[in-house]
């Protein structure tokens, strides 16, 4: 066949995906709720590439209460918005305001400029399943639903996904295979940096990856047993990345343990090549499936 995987249309909310650019992910100058302010405006960006809004619409919008306090929550959903207005990304149509209706235009020529340095593309099930997140616990400031869409957006760019769509020289049950362990839907990285190059604290990140992780399904990790280095000493290695299903467009492509499991072990396979026996650490998975058997 022609694709490597049988084709399930997705429908509603899940079949419909917004791209969010790295340039936005990845700019720690703007408010953290960044991707959140980005994700409304992208959504309700009407075919005139006209945004009717108001800003406490836009802050509950991201699972927040509207503040007109100064500092407060409008305000700084506010300031965000003047700098996506810096950015280029839109242009205010009526004066801009805290509380009042509010129009500005969507420069859509842009947008898929910016996103051809990289993005990431985020279903609407996913950010609504986000942004209706109630956390567990309240008296954590730094934790919130934009927080969680920060980290989620930047996985989601970082966590590569193999097209569905087989080259001709590619369509032997060998070739499929071994392109599949060549470049499997997974990504390795060190904590540390990735928190510090979307301007989080490592605290706050791996936080923020056991609830995408073990509360709301969207992402897989695994964790490599530490080892030493010729100076005796251990050393953490990199954590491994997946999505928790395939999708591609508006279709489900693959899901479930079997599919993200498999890419983390390929993708540990070839972490071989830069790490001498790095191995992956089953006790160490946050998230246990009933019956899943750690002591393999």
């Amino acid at each position: 066949g022609k694709y490597e995987y049988k084709r399930i249309p997705l429908e509603d909310l899940a079949s419909k995906y917004i791209y969010v650019p790295l340039s936005v992910i990845t700019d720690t100058k703007l408010d953290i709720r960044r991707v959140g302010v980005f994700s409304y405006l992208r959504i309700h960006c009407g075919l005139n590439n006209i945004i009717n809004c108001t800003v406490p619409d836009i802050v509950e919008w991201c699972g927040g209460k509207p503040d007109r306090r100064p500092n407060g929550s409008n305000e700084k959903t506010l300031l965000t918005l003047d700098s996506l207005e810096d950015g280029g990304y839109l242009t205010y149509i009526t004066e801009t305001s805290k509380s009042s209706y509010m129009k500005c235009r969507f420069d859509t020529d842009y947008y898929y400029d910016d996103c051809s340095d990289g993005f990431a593309a985020i279903y609407l099930d996913e950010i609504d399943k986000i942004m209706n997140y109630q956390k567990t616990n309240s008296k954590d400031g730094t934790i919130n639903n934009t927080t969680i869409l920060l980290v989620f957006a930047y996985l989601r760019h970082k966590i590569r996904r193999r097209p569905n769509e087989l080259k001709p020289e590619e369509r032997q049950p060998e070739t499929i295979k071994s392109r599949r362990e060549r470049i499997p839907d997974a990504y390795n990285g060190n904590i540390v940096d990735m928190a510090d190059e979307i301007g989080l604290s490592t605290k706050t990140f791996s936080k923020i990856v056991d609830i995408l992780e073990c509360e709301l399904n969207l992402i897989v990790t695994d964790r490599a047993y530490r080892i030493k280095n010729e100076d005796d000493e251990f050393r953490t290695l990199p954590t491994i990345f997946a999505n928790t299903y395939k999708r591609e467009h508006s279709y489900l492509l693959d899901t479930g343990d079997d599919y993200s499991r498999t890419e983390i072990r390929l993708k540990a396979e070839n972490m071989k090549q830069h790490y001498q026996g790095y191995k992956i650490d089953k006790r160490k998975r946050k998230y246990q499936k009933k019956g899943e058997n750690t002591n393999e």
